[in-house]
């Protein structure tokens, strides 16, 4: 902590010597913590653990221990005074403070009354007995200043309470706290008691004894530890890339002389040495192994230098063999531990250094793969005799980076310094690099927009169940790198072995999230491996797919393999080539490389790992080779070379260099309007080659590069970067608006400085790559490019052809922050008068067809509208349309100019009807709206020009206006509103140079297509005194343009803010303001609080926002995201704070501004994925979509899966007939039931995923045998059933519950497995399937769930259904029946128990009764009127006309206006919301999660640290030095969807409105001859009132506005009913939140209704010749119309057809009520099982319990019971 000593001179110039001396002896005595003038003495109480935990047997060593602390502590009057406590459940005072003067008393009541109590170990509750015993009563006169309040608690295990509110309160009131652990402590515990570090963990309590030693010392640092701001730590930061876990392993039988093994100590010794070994920064563990394997140093230990250093000095040779293998397996479970000091959970960079002589006598294989799978990275370095193949089968991918080989040991020493950059060059990758790269990476995918990807994956018998695992989630990290969809990426699967299956074909899934989840649903088929007839068969399908897309797609296969194939490859793998198919071939393990290249026909698409852990290294390439064709395709740069000809090179090493320059120019494309190519010499001085339009080929240039000669001399770096500036100047050949790249090639040190000339550089837009060999400077290379992920730092220069590709790529494909344009509608505004020749017109066209390019275009992504005007505008096409690029490219390439004046006010009018729902605009949807307006002279109505597009701009519609050659700029200034909003070129041809600053435009006001539709962020924003008013501005300006990305609302994005400084300020929580505008005006209010900055503490305070009584919604399975920005480093302790908010399923995301510390960022986030850095505050604006992309990926993978099969009973089949036939029910409702239990939300130990759910068809009465298959819930999941026939009747029987449990392949207890069976009534004696059921309960079924068919044919009764289900919790009395109201939900919840006592262990759940479900048909016949008024504005169309007639239709448009109280109406459909809302309620059981927390505290605890703690914390006062260098960011991938159901009931209302065709006004456009007779301007400005008449239509936004949401809130006194069904207080809140959710849910409704609403005009659309591009979109929506069967009285009249019957009688039985009652009489004469299964005692429970009652009774009479 820096001190700032201030003090007031008045003759300064008098006394210099004096005021010198008096500063020197000011800053000494701050330096010296006041140890002159600081209190020297204390007030100690010893509070000591007297637990059954400790134990008697270790209770004489805690007496021991007090015995000697008195003994050395001077106790008098003025000095020390000591009081004494023991405690475990309670507080035995032995001695206060006052109660004895001197030390021999003291040691006599020790001798005599101090004696062991035993009982539980609450230290919670002995803190606070020992704050009110001690420190609350005065200080019997001792000033507290001068004698400080000290407490030290020794502590033997976890403490049964919560000890951290205890120990706030002692420090709050001024006690410093030293905690002492020993035995099985709590590391957290000690931590969360302790002032600062003061808390020490011994191994055992014999420790304590030696540990008493430093104890005084420790006190004596404690009395001086930062008067007046206690709990006020400073964490020193890291030199450089310093914090990882590292652990040597070191094989100690070294053969031949004492001097090998002297070698040995001498580079570790060195090493260590250069490590900036610190608890924070890095920790050194040593394990040292022959026959057997001993740590000598664990991470926990390894924080102090000096005692490394001497445990490395203490160690000797062992005799003994090799057993690496097992050194390696201890190293994974004892080592890299938690509970022994690694940091894995933190982000921590994991390695390990192998230093070995000879091969293992044991199996190496497995363990490393097991240690690499834990994320450590692994280091071999082999001396003498050591085999490479197995020094690479341990080390992590690829070998030649992380495998070494020495001849002697000799060549340790020489060494030394290339492992040592090795090691820092792995903390940079896996904290910075890594991750923008890949990010880089994704960013070029973009450009990959359509392609056709098969994957086929190797299931043979010799694949582990963990390696298949592994394969699996390598492909889905594969495809999620693309835009999956049904016009864009398409992807399909092949499993083979033996023979092949067909897992989802190409057209299956069409997004990301059900990609990635049939993937993860592919159960492996075992058997040998035939290959080529696998590729035969994935021909096929991929011939198939072509001719889908017309053969204008690019196709690829991507093969994974991990053995030889028994079958030819090489017949099936030309085919393939033939087809022009890209083959990437994987080979894992046992692959044969010959094979692998015959498959993909091509080196480069080629891959070999040695394991399948190591398939996560090689993704990025894959992916990347898939990518380069699409992202280089258009290359275009300016590229300089500055080449290193410096003495250190030499001519070898000059030659590669040339080499590596002339393959990067092979892989470009040379040529005036591609790729240019410059290169300049340098060393101390600076020598042109050839500049940048020297030569126009590959060939030239490669001949220039070869006449490079040699120049020798130093290295100076700094000068030549300022020499080759001026050759990206037109002067030396560089072009304008094309991006410039220098690539630097050195292998030295810079002699001059380097970071201005490189910032001058960068700041003039080049693009810097940095490639260093391992003699240069990696700092000064970070300086030049800017950013770490812009250095290529590699050992020599052999390695170089290895980042070719990346450099390439990186220069193809630039990160842009804005890559797509992605949610947005736009319309072209284009003059087409006759001032613009055909030329001219067609350059304006490329300048549309460009943006088009760079949009994600689709209905649900961007729209595109567009008309052109001159004397009369005239609509191309409007947003609804088109729904694919090549459409919209198309009309615009085949558009000609009309010729005529320009009249642009009158277009700008005419426009506005084109951004109205019946158009296609989006704008009540909160999606943005932009205008292009592109014109070429001044306008003939300019005088409206002002008026018409304020207009528009008070819509919400973004007006761009881009002038050409006779445009004024005046005019565009009135259209554009801003001068940032206009563009101006002289020429045409100037419209290439403005594209990329309109497109940037246009990008930055889109929103960004979000995969989920649900969130609760919360905003931790650093208020801190570093940072100026001015940037804090810019700060709360960032957040608000992050909201403006999301649909902010109850049931949508809810977000909550704080600030934080060294205090902690809640601004407001979430859910507490909804809509954009609103959270926008409120986070532009917050007051920076200024202060010093810990993080720490604002993340343990922020945690409370987490709580479904803030508002969050994390027990209904919704993402929880926290943002922390911040600008500097924090002065307190991050990392656990962090940690036990992800535990909590949290997901951090951070921003850090300026000089930050990368490494403490990513403890904060956990991963470098989720870190993003700026230099600045004004470059936050470039990352906000960045931002908003990663957290809307955040879903995480879910780690829940239920398998579902599905089982039919129909006896009333016949043979021959298929299996749907005569059951209406299948099409009418399984649909609809399979997608509400698709996914699962709100599973307790699933915090913002989704359980997975698989479902399997199984048939027994199926004429040919049926194949169950598990997949993934898709739309046309029926199609597997159309075809099947049966052969009869089928029949509920033992057999046929056997059939339907065999179905389940995998039967692991970890997937929960459940039956649906669909019945019409038991076919077979009760008693017999009572007891089947029971046999596979007890086998491992989870739920056996029947659904009654209605008409049964020759069934027994339906009543006896019941009596064969399980698993059902508190609804086994409730039967399930087709047509029941919301029957797809009540599944739902079935199955939600089952993941919970499945994945969770929670046993049972409360969940709340549905709401009753809104009719929503009354607001759909509302609707129509206002559509009258919507054809108003058709009318005004005609503004150009001369009629006045249409004036009166524009009244029609208020009429419009009574409809908009259509959406009141909508808030009755909000109703229907509210049961999604009651799911909520699950929160109850969130809590038991929480408990969860302390349990993994107790892991951390286990092992502790000996030795003299004490002296450790001085070296860590040491001066902290320079902070890391620049950042790097995160990324992200997962998947979480909505509700689908309701929007097909919206769609139904959407149907309804036929009406529509009334858009017949619009003609009037086509008399515009008319309109020029018109010219009498008097009735044209009559036509003026009209666009009054629009700006009412503004008022339909007012119904728009779900803002009235607000009012939803009032709905919560109806809600409130649901109230007295709680009379447990604890679920009435539970309740509470469930109706702040339901309330969200109702808005949703309210908007989706309004787009049934825009479906009238869709009508319209259809009868004009655009009709033929929608039919696909419109042809799904109807199939979603379907699912609205909201009236299922249909069913219950059913009941009453068979009423005279008895058989009536017994479906009434399902009526719960009546049956419940009567068989409850018939039950007490027979006490037998079969009348309690009946549910008679359940009712008479009902009398007394409630289902939330009932848990609460069965939990506190619980004999495990934990409060």
């Amino acid at each position: 902590m820096e001190v700032s000593p201030r003090f007031e001179v008045e003759d300064f110039s008098g006394h210099n010597m004096m005021l010198l001396i008096l500063f020197l002896v000011i800053i000494c005595s701050h330096i010296s913590v006041n140890q002159d003038s600081g209190p020297e003495y204390a007030d100690v109480v010893f509070l000591v653990d007297s637990s059954d935990r400790l134990g008697s047997k270790s209770f004489p060593f805690v007496k021991m221990f007090i015995t000697k602390m008195i003994s050395s502590l001077p106790i008098e009057a003025d000095k020390y005074r000591v009081a004494l406590a023991q405690y475990s459940d309670k507080l035995h005072s032995e001695f206060h403070l006052s109660t004895f003067k001197g030390r021999s008393p003291m040691l006599n009541h020790l001798r005599k009354n101090f004696g062991f109590i035993g009982g539980s170990l609450q230290i919670g509750k002995a803190l606070q007995e020992a704050h009110r015993t001690y420190f609350s009563a005065p200080a019997n006169g001792r000033d507290k200043k001068q004698f400080p309040p000290i407490l030290v608690v020794l502590a033997s295990s976890e403490s049964e309470d919560n000890v951290e509110e205890a120990s706030k309160a002692l420090r709050k009131d001024g006690v410093k706290i030293i905690s002492v652990g020993v035995q099985k402590a709590s590391e957290e515990n000690l931590k969360a008691m302790a002032t600062s570090q003061f808390h020490f963990n011994l191994r055992t309590v014999r420790d304590l004894s030696m540990f008493s030693q430093n104890m005084t010392h420790i006190i004596k640092d404690v009395i001086k530890y930062k008067e007046g701001a206690v709990d006020d730590i400073f964490v020193e930061a890291c030199q450089g890339p310093s914090m990882a876990d590292v652990v040597f392993l070191l094989d100690m039988s070294i053969n031949g002389s004492e001097e090998n093994f002297d070698y040995l100590k001498g580079f570790l010794e060195e090493s260590v040495s250069a490590l900036d070994i610190k608890e924070n920064c890095m920790r050194v563990g040593l394990v040292a192994y022959s026959n057997e394997t001993k740590v000598i140093n664990s991470l926990s230990m390894g924080i102090n230098k000096s005692e490394v250093l001497q445990h490395i000095q203490n160690l000797s040779p062992r005799t003994g063999k090799a057993y690496t293998g097992a050194a390696i397996k201890k190293l994974r479970k004892e080592v890299f531990s938690a509970r022994n000091g690694s940091r894995k959970n933190q982000g921590v960079p994991q390695i390990a250094v192998l230093v070995t002589h000879r091969d293992s006598e044991d199996n190496v294989t497995k363990a490393a793969v097991n240690l690499r799978r834990e994320g450590v990275t692994i280091f071999t370095l082999g001396i003498e005799g050591t085999s490479d193949t197995q020094l690479e089968k341990i080390a992590s991918h690829p070998a030649e980076q992380y495998v070494s080989k020495l001849k002697t040991f000799a060549d340790l020493a020489a060494h030394n310094q290339t492992f040592l950059k090795k090691l820092r060059n792995q903390i940079t990758h896996t904290v910075s690099v890594f991750s923008e790269r890949t990010e880089t990476l994704k960013s070029g995918c973009v450009d990959t927009e359509e392609a056709d990807i098969y994957l086929l994956i190797d299931g043979s018998g010799s694949t582990q169940a963990t390696d298949f695992h592994e394969m699996k989630t390598f492909l889905s990290e594969v495809v999620g790198m693309f835009n999956i969809a049904p016009h864009k990426v398409r992807v399909g699967a092949v499993q083979y072995a033996d023979s092949w299956d067909l897992e989802f074909e190409i057209n299956k899934y069409s997004n990301k999230q059900d990609l990635g989840k049939a993937i993860e649903n592919i159960r492996q088929m075992g058997g040998n491996t035939n290959t080529g007839a696998a590729l035969n068969f994935t021909l096929s399908l991929l011939q198939k797919a072509k001719k889908q897309r017309g053969n204008k797609v690019p196709c690829h296969l991507v093969v994974l393999t991990n053995g030889m194939s028994k079958d030819s490859i090489l017949e099936p793998a030309n085919r393939l080539r033939e087809e022009h198919i890209r083959v990437y071939a994987i080979g894992i393990k046992e692959a044969n490389q010959t094979q692998l290249r015959e498959i993909a026909g091509e080196e480069k698409r080629v891959y070999y790992v040695h394991d399948f852990d190591a398939l996560k290294d090689i993704r990025n390439q894959v992916v990347q080779e898939i990518c380069t064709e699409e992202a280089c395709k258009e290359m275009k740069a300016d590229i300089m070379f500055l080449v290193d000809s410096s003495g250190s090179i030499g001519p070898e090493n000059f030659s590669k260099m040339k080499t590596f320059m002339k393959n990067l120019v092979s892989k470009s494309q040379i040529g005036p309007d591609r790729v240019q190519i410059g290169v300049v010499q340098f060393s101390d001085i600076n020598k042109e080659e050839f500049q940048l339009n020297r030569f126009m080929s590959q060939s030239d240039i490669s001949n220039a590069i070869d006449q490079m000669a040699h120049i020798g001399q130093t290295t100076l770096t700094g000068s030549a970067l300022s020499f080759v500036s001026q050759y990206f100047s037109p002067t030396k050949g560089a072009r304008p608006n094309i991006r410039k790249f220098l690539i630097l090639i050195t292998d030295g040190e810079a002699q001059d400085i380097v970071k201005e000339p490189a910032v001058v550089l960068r700041q003039e837009g080049v693009i810097i790559y940095s490639v260093g060999v391992f003699g240069s400077n990696v700092t000064q290379l970070e300086e030049i490019s800017g950013r770490p992920e812009m250095v290529f730092y590699v050992e020599n220069f052999d390695i170089l052809q290895r980042i070719e590709d990346d450099l390439v790529f990186g220069i193809c494909s630039p990160r842009e922050e804005c890559k797509r344009i992605e949610v947005l509608d736009v319309v072209f505004v284009i003059d087409s008068s006759g001032s613009i020749d055909y030329d001219e017109y067609n350059i304006m066209k490329d300048f549309m067809i460009g943006l088009v390019k760079k949009a994600d275009v689709g209905k649900n992504q961007v729209r595109f509208g567009a008309l052109k005007y001159a004397d009369d505008p005239e609509v191309l096409f409007y947003l609804d349309d088109f729904g694919t690029k090549l459409e919209v490219i198309s009309v615009l390439q085949n558009d000609q100019a009309m010729g005529g004046s320009t009249y642009t006010a009158e277009a700008l009018g005419f426009s506005d009807h084109m951004f109205t729902e019946a158009r296609g605009s989006r704008l009540n949807k909160g999606v943005p709206q932009v205008l292009i307006v592109i014109t070429d002279g001044e306008s003939h109505d300019a005088d409206k020009l002002n008026a018409t597009a304020k207009a528009l701009r008070d819509k919400g519609i973004l007006v761009l206006a881009v002038g050409i050659d006779g445009a004024n700029p005046v005019e565009l200034l009135a259209m554009a509103g801003s001068s940032d909003k206009y563009f101006f070129v002289e020429t045409f041809g100037g419209l290439k140079g403005i594209f990329s600053d309109v497109t940037a435009s246009v990008c930055n006001s889109s929103k960004v297509d979000c995969e989920i539709d649900k969130v609760d962020l919360v905003f931790l924003m650093d208020g801190s005194t570093s940072i100026q008013p001015n940037d804090f501005k810019k700060m709360k300006e960032f957040l608000a343009s992050v909201v403006q990305d999301f649909d902010v609302s109850l049931n949508r994005v809810r977000i909550g803010a704080a600030q934080f400084s060294d205090t902690y300020h809640p601004e407001f929580p979430l859910g507490t303001f909804i809509g954009e505008k609103e959270i926008s005006f409120q986070i532009e209010n917050i007051k920076q609080i200024f202060g010093n900055t810990h993080i720490g503490a604002a993340l343990r305070e922020v945690e409370h926002y987490f709580r479904p009584d803030m508002g969050s919604r994390i027990n209904t399975g919704t993402p929880q995201v926290l943002l922390v920005l911040t600008d500097g480093q924090s002065q307190d302790e991050v990392a656990q704070a962090a940690e036990a908010l992800r535990h909590r399923g949290i997901d951090i995301y951070s921003v850090g501004i300026g000089d930050v510390d990368d490494q403490q960022l990513i403890q904060i986030t956990g991963t470098a994925e989720k870190k993003l850095t700026v230099h600045n505050f004004d470059e936050l604006k470039k990352v906000n979509k960045r931002i908003v992309r990663n957290i809307c990926t955040t879903a995480g993978e879910s780690n829940c899966f239920v398998d579902v099969v599905v089982g039919f009973d129909v006896s009333t089949q016949e043979k021959g007939q298929t299996l749907l036939e005569g059951q209406p029910w299948m099409e009418t409702y399984l649909q609809d039931i399979l997608r509400a239990i698709s996914s699962l939300n709100g599973v307790s130990c699933e915090v913002g995923t989704e359980t997975q759910v698989s479902v399997a068809f199984q048939v027994t009465n199926a004429m040919e045998k049926y194949s169950p298959k598990f997949e993934i819930y898709s739309e046309n999941i029926l199609n597997s059933l159309k075809d099947i026939t049966v052969k009869g009747p089928s029949l509920l029987n033992a057999n046929l519950l056997d059939s339907l449990w065999d179905t389940f392949q995998n039967k692991s207890a970890a997937r929960g497995k459940v039956v649906l069976l669909f019945s019409d009534g038991l076919d077979d004696d009760v008693e017999k399937l009572e007891q089947k059921s029971d046999e596979l309960r007890k086998e491992g079924l989870n739920a056996l769930i029947t659904v009654a068919l209605d008409g049964p044919a020759d069934s027994s009764d339906l009543a006896d259904l019941p009596y064969i289900e399980f698993g059902k919790g508190f609804e086994y009395r409730t039967q399930l029946s087709i047509g029941m109201r919301e029957l797809g939900s009540r599944l739902s919840k079935q199955l939600v128990n089952v993941a919970e006592r499945t994945c969770c262990c929670l046993f049972c759940k409360c969940i709340g009764g549905d709401g009753t479900m809104g009719d929503p048909g009354p607001p759909g016949k509302r609707g129509p009127p206002g559509f009258k008024g919507s054809e108003g504005y058709l009318g005004e169309e005609g503004i150009a006309g001369e009629r006045g007639a249409p004036g009166p239709v524009g009244e029609q448009g208020t009429k419009g206006c009574y409809g908009t109280k259509g959406p009141k109406g909508n808030r009755g459909l909000n109703g229907q919301e509210g049961e999604v809302g009651e799911n909520g309620i699950d929160g109850l059981n969130g809590e038991q999660g929480d408990n969860g927390l302390p349990g993994r505290k107790g892991e951390k605890g286990d092992e502790g640290s000996q030795g003299s703690p004490g002296k450790r914390g001085t070296p860590g006062d040491r001066g902290a030095k320079g902070l890391r260098g620049d950042p790097g960011a995160p990324g992200v991938d997962s998947s979480i969807e909505g509700p689908t159901g309701l929007k097909g009931e919206r769609g139904r209302q959407g149907r309804r409105g036929w009406p529509g065709p009334p858009g017949t006004p619009g003609s009037r456009r086509k008399t515009a001859a008319h309109g020029r007779r018109g010219h009498t301007g008097p009735q044209g400005t009559a036509g003026i009132p009209g666009p009054d008449g629009l700006e009412g239509s503004l008022g339909l936004k007012g119904p728009q506005g779900p803002r009235g949401e607000a009012g939803v809130k009032g709905e919560k006194g109806g809600v409130g009913s649901k109230g007295p069904q709680g009379p447990p207080g604890p679920g009435g809140e539970a309740g509470n939140q469930g109706r702040l959710g339901s309330q969200g849910n109702k808005g949703e409704p309210g908007d989706l209704g309004e787009k049934g609403a825009v479906g009238f005009p869709g009508p319209r659309g259809l009868q004009g010749n655009d009709g033929s591009p929608g039919y696909g979109s419109v042809g799904r929506k109807g199939a979603k119309g379907q699912e609205g069967f909201p009236g299922e009285s249909g069913p219950k009249g059913e009941i009453g057809d068979p009423g005279g019957p008895g058989e009536t009688g017994l479906k009434g039985a399902r009526g719960k009520m009546i049956s419940a009652g009567l068989p409850g009489e018939m039950g007490s004469p027979g006490e037998p099982g079969p009348p309690g299964r009946k549910g008679v005692k359940g009712a008479k429970g009902l009398a007394s319990f409630s289902t939330c009652e009932l848990i609460q009774y069965v939990r506190d009479r619980s004999p495990g019971r934990h409060d």
